[in-house]
């Protein structure tokens, strides 16, 4: 723990100036939604915490039939993706993500959630707003792919079937791929302890005990 909010602490300094305190990543059954209810906002109600994920739901508006609908991006391929679509839904987010931090400037902002996009050609990053942490959700991608696929099959997505050992292998596979490029991208990789240590930090202006 020591060891880790020293490697953060000049990280911080450069970055203290941003509303944006941290931006939280994980695969998608990390725990991310989980650790910011029933752990951060029960510490520090007064943080602003947002899923990118809902902008991304909402954007799904603007190119498809409704909220939430991606039908127009399942292939999941860039090559079969209209680039058309790809951007106008890129560019809605971004849009949405500007006017939350504008409107929250003035409040420690805490965000989670995937800010590259895959299917979109070309500059596909959003702009989060400079954040003074970028943290990785420390979980083992095992348990990772396990729950991810739990959620999947609660979704309704395998319809009568049952999950194979190769579709676990490739979601086990994904989530170790995806954990070493968000580490070589620059976040650091933390549990939930760790964190709520961090945003101490943040919040009681304890510079020496936040990482980033």
């Amino acid at each position: 723990m020591k060891l880790l909010l020293e490697n953060w602490r000049g990280y911080l300094r450069e970055e203290q100036g941003s509303s944006v305190i941290a931006h939280l990543v994980g695969q998608a059954g990390s725990g991310k939604t989980y650790f910011i209810e029933n752990t951060l906002l029960k510490k520090y109600p007064e943080i602003v915490a947002k899923d990118l994920d809902d902008f991304d739901d909402e954007a799904d508006a603007a190119v498809a039939n409704g909220k939430g609908d991606k039908s127009w991006r399942q292939s999941g391929d860039i090559n079969q993706i209209d680039q058309k679509l790809a951007r106008k839904h890129f560019n809605t987010v971004q849009g949405l993500v500007n006017q939350f931090l504008k409107e929250n400037r003035d409040k420690k902002i805490f965000l989670a959630g995937m800010s590259v996009f895959p299917w979109v050609q070309g500059n596909n990053e959003l702009d989060v707003g400079n954040p003074q942490m970028k943290i990785y959700l420390d979980i083992d991608p095992q348990v990772s792919a396990k729950r991810r696929i739990a959620r999947d099959v609660e979704k309704g997505l395998y319809g009568d079937e049952k999950p194979t050992k190769e579709e676990f292998q490739n979601e086990l596979k994904w989530a170790e791929e995806e954990k070493a490029q968000l580490l070589s991208a620059g976040y650091k990789s933390a549990t939930p302890e760790e964190i709520v240590k961090a945003v101490d930090g943040v919040m009681q202006g304890e510079s020496d005990e936040t990482p980033t």
